[in-house]
């Protein structure tokens, strides 16, 4: 069975990947349900609770004709897309800024010090 996590409370704590993959198992035929549950020393109602998500994420999966994700990974993605959302924000943000700037020189050259011809130049993109 390998090294299983252990919460904080010292309570097991099985991947959504070995919950499938065992419930899989019984599904199969190859083991029944109170086999597995004395195989991973668990309660049956644990097992039951496995097999209710597993057959609800799959009729969800397969009405919506897509693959089933656990949820801990569809709020990892969100968090990430928030991030990222953010990070675009900002540099939105600065880009917008550096444009402003840009037309500030272009509109008063000599007073930062750039000539005319310069600023035009580079404001362009030519060098």
């Amino acid at each position: 069975m390998g090294e299983i996590a252990r919460g904080a409370d010292g309570r097991r704590l099985f991947t959504a990947e070995f919950k499938k993959e065992q419930i899989g198992r019984v599904l199969s035929g190859e083991i029944t349900q109170a086999e597995l549950c004395r195989e991973l020393d668990v309660e049956v109602s644990v097992v039951r609770k496995w097999r209710r998500l597993v057959e609800q994420g799959s009729q969800v999966a397969v009405a919506a004709n897509e693959e089933v994700v656990p949820a801990s990974a569809l709020r990892q993605a969100q968090q990430r897309i928030q991030e990222l959302e953010r990070a675009l924000g900002r540099k939105t943000m600065e880009v917008e800024i550096l444009q402003m700037a840009q037309e500030e020189v272009k509109k008063r050259p000599s007073f930062y010090g750039v000539s005319g011809k310069k600023a035009s130049n580079r404001a362009g993109g030519t060098r």
